[in-house]
């Protein structure tokens, strides 16, 4: 069967303009005005809903000029382009990387510590003109002079640099496991389904009465909770983040909430129920069941008086977490083992497996001789990228075999797991200060970008598109998008301030977290903590006896995807809309059967897309007015 042809040059260009929109939408919305989020979920609403908007006006086009539509692999590049514009535009991505550029220099002083280290920050990777810092800070300026462009151009081109090819490696990676994937596991790839769906030449999607059923529903339910968010007169609707640490006052019971706060917010998100319902029920219910277990477990270590050593990180769920998503990264290889050796022994053979394997080798001795010149030992550095890579391919094993809504792993990137590893003794001030820069990407990993490259190209694929040229297109995206982003926020901080106008907590906040962690490290001399290497090998033990059992116990309920994700901070916001999704996917499948559950798919595609197209909606009136309004996903 022959492959049309996916990337084409007006697939290019449409992508192209997609991002511009997309990327200035999502400066305005998470990082400037704090109106919502979209890029901490797994499937990104803003391209949804220019995918929605590109799908409606081809539609008409189809209709009166067949011949001038996009195909479906056309359309599938363009909502690959904008995801990737997305995931980099994201606030666990280039946002906090803005936020750290020139945070140290600019607050450094005496009294608060950072003076340690600002002798130790790479002056080619941050910014440290405290004259073009001033006004970036105060307001009242602009980007454009001379000045402020030769203050953030360097390091902003160096970082791209480095970004660009960190994604070609993650490509190079796909290459090698995506064949096994796809026809060896036959894995589902859930989240690429939904555009799949929504592209489908022949419309089958929207002529279905679920579909609009699921629509309608949803719609009307966001208008409504929107109404009554904006005029307290209204009616309430809607349970969106309802705070239940609020009935639970005193200790021990009080630790009930997250690690970082008290707070225990519940909320009924219908885009999680409908992605929910496309997940198998083991995972459903070892999401909501080990959320509650990491709750007993928060509780518990109160009672018994752990929570009293503040140096202590008790019961060390982001390390309990990072052991699960390494128990799921050596599965997944494991798995692969056998395809990986053939693609070994066909080194000689020229084509894709033999690039990619190049790839991956001159793309890791760029990233890490990138690292280096930062101020990393060379050990620290290729150590930092091990357990980076380890992360990265454990999301993307997670989000094509099962899809999961929302992956996180706050707090325990290669940074801290080599500073508990080591200890900061060991490490040294250089060391610690450069692992510090290269925080930005390693903050949390909600918008990490491998499982978009890899979601892309099988969609393209199974639309019947030839990917070629598609990893260059995606890089484009990435550059593009990834450049408009940086002057939206740098743009509108010099306009507004980003220390006097600018109310969402990442023009500041990522920059605090990230320095006053570095001073403290720098302000004692802290051995290794093996308890929180413990609590790395308990997880990673855990999770290999989840999988273990799986494999030996027909039936068995408990997956150790469910326990990687159930100690993270969107699960905290998505347990009970997951829940809601096992207990109705298990009422039809238990009343209905398969029959009656594939014919409810379109209805939950339905929720999603009227979830998402109301939430857009407010979130662009939210930007227009600047006032506050209803925001359907707070995770």
């Amino acid at each position: 069967m022959s492959q049309s042809t996916a990337v084409t040059p007006r697939a290019v260009c449409l992508g192209l303009c997609g991002v511009l929109l997309e990327t200035a939408w999502l400066a305005w919305l998470e990082r400037i005005r704090d109106r919502g989020r979209s890029t901490t979920a797994s499937l990104f609403f803003t391209a949804i809903c220019l995918l929605l908007v590109l799908v409606g006006v081809n539609a008409l086009v189809r209709r009166f000029a067949p011949r001038r539509a996009l195909t479906q692999p056309e359309l599938l590049v363009v909502y690959g382009m904008l995801t990737i514009a997305a995931a980099l535009g994201a606030v666990d991505f280039l946002a906090t990387l803005l936020s750290l550029l020139g945070h140290g220099a600019y607050f450094a002083t005496a009294d608060n510590g950072w003076t340690r280290f600002t002798p130790f920050l790479p002056t080619w990777l941050t910014v440290t003109d405290t004259v073009a810092l001033k006004p970036y800070y105060e307001g009242g300026s602009t980007l454009f002079t001379p000045t402020h462009l030769a203050a953030w151009g360097p390091p902003l081109a160096a970082w791209g640099g480095f970004v660009l090819v960190l994604l070609y490696v993650m490509t190079c990676v796909n290459t090698l496991v995506r064949e096994p994937w796809m026809h060896a596991e036959r894995l589902g790839f859930p989240i690429i389904q939904l555009p799949l769906a929504l592209t489908d030449e022949r419309g089958t999607l929207f002529q279905s009465r679920w579909f609009w059923g699921g629509l309608a529903l949803v719609a009307a339910w966001d208008v409504l909770c929107g109404i009554s968010f904006v005029d307290p007169r209204f009616p309430a609707f809607g349970m969106n983040g309802f705070d239940v640490g609020q009935w639970f006052p005193n200790p021990p019971w009080s630790a009930i909430g997250y690690q970082s706060g008290k707070a225990l917010p519940v909320g009924i998100y219908p885009f999680v129920i409908g992605l929910g319902y496309l997940l198998p029920t083991d995972l459903l219910f070892s999401c909501w069941v080990f959320f509650l277990v990491t709750r007993v477990e928060q509780v518990g270590v109160n009672a018994l008086g752990f929570q009293a050593d503040t140096a202590a990180r008790w019961p060390y769920l982001e390390a309990q977490s990072f052991g699960a998503y390494a128990a799921v990264c050596a599965a997944a290889l494991w798995g692969a083992r056998r395809h990986l050796r053939w693609v070994w022994e066909q080194l000689d053979v020229p084509g894709g497996y033999r690039r990619a394997l190049v790839g991956i080798l001159l793309g890791s001795v760029f990233l890490v001789a990138f690292a280096v010149r930062a101020g990393m030992p060379p050990v620290v550095a290729v150590a930092f990228f091990v357990v980076y890579g380890v992360i990265a391919f454990a999301i993307t094993r997670m989000r094509v075999e099962l899809g999961a809504p929302a992956h996180d792993l706050h707090f325990i990137g290669p940074s801290q797991t080599l500073y508990y590893l080591l200890g900061s003794e060991a490490l040294g001030p250089q060391a610690l200060t450069s692992l510090t820069v290269f925080y930005w990407f390693n903050r949390a990993y909600r918008s990490h970008p491998m499982p978009s490259l890899i979601e892309t190209e099988v969609g393209v694929r199974m639309a019947g598109g030839s990917p070629r040229g598609l990893v260059a297109a995606l890089l484009l995206a990435a550059l593009v998008g990834g450049a408009s982003y940086c002057a939206q926020i740098l743009e509108a901080s010099y306009h507004l301030g980003a220390a006097a106008k600018i109310r969402a907590w990442g023009s500041l906040g990522s920059g605090n977290e990230a320095y006053s962690r570095l001073a403290s490290w720098l302000s004692l001399a802290v051995p290794p903590d093996r308890r929180e290497v413990g609590g790395v090998v308990v997880g990673f033990t855990v999770a290999a006896g989840l999988s273990l059992l799986r494999q030996r116990v027909v039936g068995f309920p408990l997956h150790a995807l469910g326990y990687a994700l159930a100690g993270g901070f969107s699960m905290m916001w998505s347990w009970l809309s997951l829940f809601l999704a096992w207990a109705i996917k298990l009422t039809v499948l238990r009343y209905g059967g398969l029959r009656l559950w594939r014919s409810a798919v379109p209805f939950f595609f339905g929720v999603i897309v009227g979830d998402f197209l109301v939430g857009g909606l407010w979130s662009l009136v939210g930007i227009a007015l600047d006032i506050p309004v209803y925001t359907h996903w707070n995770g």
